[in-house]
């Protein structure tokens, strides 16, 4: 049998490492959709990864028809009625309000101030309840697990103005229904160098969750491997 000088070459391409630098690179590219809300950093949830965003803006997805989206603040759900990157601002309303009215407008919630400011065009309006001032009576509405003289806050427009003696519970329930605005005062060009890097912007894990380094993730692998030369056989 004749052996004939052949040459081969052969090459073995590592892909798998290639392929999963893709895939992290690509880990904050997914946004958080739900219903009519998108969102991308600093928020997360759903199936954008928490590493991408803050930890206290985790939004979640109620599966149901309407695809409503909430927000925990303080241990309180929001309703996200609004969520606008552009001007960085969301139109919020307790989740309980919309259901049972007494059991949450008589609850406040600490927002944290160095994530969330209220909007100049809504303001902090104290209420109080069954109060023996005629001037400040919630006559029209009551709520039987409270007593009389209790005091309350709610956050309402500062267009909500009533001239009335009585204040009329049922047009403030109608009104906080509508929710308030609140604007996020993160600093997200403290994270835009990690972002154009392809990197993670990485926050504390204890209050006040202040962005302190910047992960990177592997570059992407170039195909690598080995060519082998035969010259004869």
């Amino acid at each position: 049998m004749n052996y004939h000088p052949i040459s081969c070459l052969l090459f073995f391409f590592q892909s798998l490492p290639c392929a999963s630098s893709k895939q992290e690179l690509g880990l904050c590219d997914t946004l958080f959709q739900c219903g009519n809300i998108t969102a991308g950093f600093p928020f997360w949830g759903g199936n954008r990864h928490k590493d991408c965003g803050h930890p206290l803006l985790e939004l979640h997805c109620d599966n149901n028809i309407n695809k409503n989206t909430s927000l925990f603040i303080s241990e309180e759900e929001y309703s996200v009625f609004q969520l606008d990157q552009k001007s960085n601002t969301l139109k919020l309303a307790k989740t309980k309000l919309l259901s049972s009215f007494c059991s949450s407008v008589t609850s406040e919630t600490s927002f944290p101030t160095d994530i969330f400011e209220l909007l100049p065009t809504y303001n902090h309006l104290p209420v109080s309840y069954l109060c023996i001032s005629s001037t400040h009576n919630l006559s029209t509405h009551t709520c039987p697990q409270m007593g009389s003289n209790s005091a309350f806050n709610v956050t309402v427009p500062t267009s909500f103005v009533t001239k009335e003696k009585e204040l009329n519970m049922t047009n403030l329930k109608q009104v906080l229904q509508k929710g308030f605005e609140v604007k996020l005062k993160i600093d997200e060009n403290a994270c835009q160098d990690c972002v154009s890097s392809h990197g993670i912007c990485s926050f504390g894990e204890t209050f006040p969750y202040e962005f302190n380094k910047c992960i990177p993730l592997h570059p992407l692998h170039q195909p690598t491997g080995w060519i082998v030369r035969r010259e004869e056989l």
